[in-house]
């Protein structure tokens, strides 16, 4: 089965992850997003994988992804993520 692989990465690594992605030919679809506790810009990537490839995709990001340390965070304040990934079912896939 296909998977659809939605990750939502801090913008300072995305173009690592995508460089990853693309070397392993993998192909994304990007688009600019904003949310999360501090509100800061992120990117988020759509990923088509066969069900084998997600373990793979997955490694790639967090190998490419790295927590970034916001300048106001405090003790109370963790650190964020470095990438937030959905993994989807995908029943049909198209590319015209």
């Amino acid at each position: 089965m296909k998977k659809l692989i939605i990750a939502v990465i801090q913008n300072e690594a995305a173009d690592a992850v995508v460089d990853a992605l693309l070397e392993a030919e993998f192909r994304a679809t990007r688009l600019a997003s904003t949310g999360g506790f501090l509100r800061r810009g992120n990117t988020t990537l759509m990923i088509g994988a066969d069900e084998d490839q997600v373990d793979l995709v997955l490694n790639l990001i967090r190998q490419h992804a790295r927590s970034g340390v916001a300048p106001a965070e405090t003790a109370e304040a963790p650190q964020a993520a470095a990438a937030t990934v959905f993994v989807l079912d995908l029943e049909e896939y198209q590319r015209l």
